[in-house]
């Protein structure tokens, strides 16, 4: 009788008592059996130590891993993912739930189509209280090159893990979407359409919804390290500083935004608006009685535009299609 492979499933969180427990559930409710539940403890000061001891007393599949400094994501994924066993591997986010097919659809799918490296899902949304906020329908693997359409419901082979190697702490919160421009650059990719296995919540205190500056930074970063032309790095750049300057100005943060708009200014100097913007931006800062400078407190906003030694990779092509429905898919 031929053995079920192995599915790791890798949970970070950091003071995440508030939903932990209800993610950790939608693992154990699982239909697919065979799997393991890595979660990791990224330093908490609350709880959630407790609570994760208390999830371990339910499943002996369920074990956990604890940092005594905090790494945030990337360095949380790669401490479970160094000590995931499973033939495939996933993760998810402390305050997301699956349905309980969602492993078995994706296990299916790439038992059967032995060539895809990487296959995700469509998801419902879901409020602060689990209220349902309706289907979120993905696009498909044609656009990665210029948005994260893979989002938050996938599996992997390990394959790929052992190709593409770890997340990168520099990408911090698009740590994902940065690995999907990898991967893609090796494996094909294949969309799961009209599956939605996933529930996403979408509430403040989650990452992109708190630091949507940063992210929009970051997403550009790693565009342009990996899908991107150089010949398009600054423009793109430009728009992404543009997008954080009026975040940051709307949340009241001078210090980052007139950073961000000078940066604008750089990159694009021909442009007149920058030019407004970091007048502008510099008033307010000087009637606010603040001094301006590096925002050195923002690790994101202070790290490099691009690796060191150069701008950036080869521009990659786009990424590898697999259909699911070959059969029936019209030709292109």
């Amino acid at each position: 009788m031929k053995t079920e492979p192995l599915v790791s499933i890798v949970l970070p969180t950091y003071n995440g008592t508030r939903y932990l427990e209800q993610a950790v559930r939608s693992c154990l409710d699982q239909s697919y059996r065979h799997w393991e539940l890595i979660l990791v403890d990224d330093a908490s000061t609350d709880d959630t130590p407790a609570l994760i001891a208390r999830c371990e007393r339910l499943d002996a599949r369920v074990v956990s891993v604890r940092h005594e400094k905090n790494l945030r994501l990337p360095g949380a994924l790669n401490t479970g993912f160094a000590r995931a066993r499973g033939a495939y591997m996933t993760w998810t986010s402390d305050d997301n739930l699956y349905e309980p097919d969602a492993l078995e659809r994706m296990v299916r799918y790439l038992e059967g189509s032995p060539a895809t490296g990487l296959v995700y899902c469509d998801e419902r949304l879901i409020g602060p209280d689990g209220e349902d906020l309706g289907p979120y329908a993905k696009p498909g693997p044609e656009v990665l090159a210029d948005k994260n359409c893979v989002g938050a419901c996938f599996l992997y082979r390990r394959e790929v893990y052992e190709v593409v190697g770890e997340y990168d702490p520099e990408m911090f919160l698009v740590e994902d979407y940065d690995y999907w421009l990898r991967v893609a650059r090796r494996f094909p990719i294949a969309h799961l359409k009209g599956v939605a296995p996933y529930r996403y919540r979408t509430h403040p205190g989650s990452l992109t919804s708190a630091r949507r500056g940063e992210v929009a930074l970051q997403t550009a970063r790693a565009r342009c390290r990996h899908a991107l032309p150089a010949t398009r790095h600054r423009q793109v750049l430009a728009e992404a500083y543009w997008q954080a300057l009026w975040t940051y100005r709307k949340a009241k943060d001078l210090r980052s935004a007139w950073y961000c708009a000078r940066k604008c200014l750089a990159l694009a100097p021909a442009r007149p608006r920058h030019l407004k913007a970091v007048l502008a931006t510099g008033l307010r800062m000087l009637a606010s009685g603040r001094r301006g400078g590096m925002p050195v407190a923002n690790r994101v906003l202070s790290q490099p535009d691009f690796p060191a030694g150069g701008t950036a990779g080869p521009a990659v092509s786009r990424p590898q299609i697999t259909c699911p429905r070959r059969a029936s898919c019209p030709p292109r």
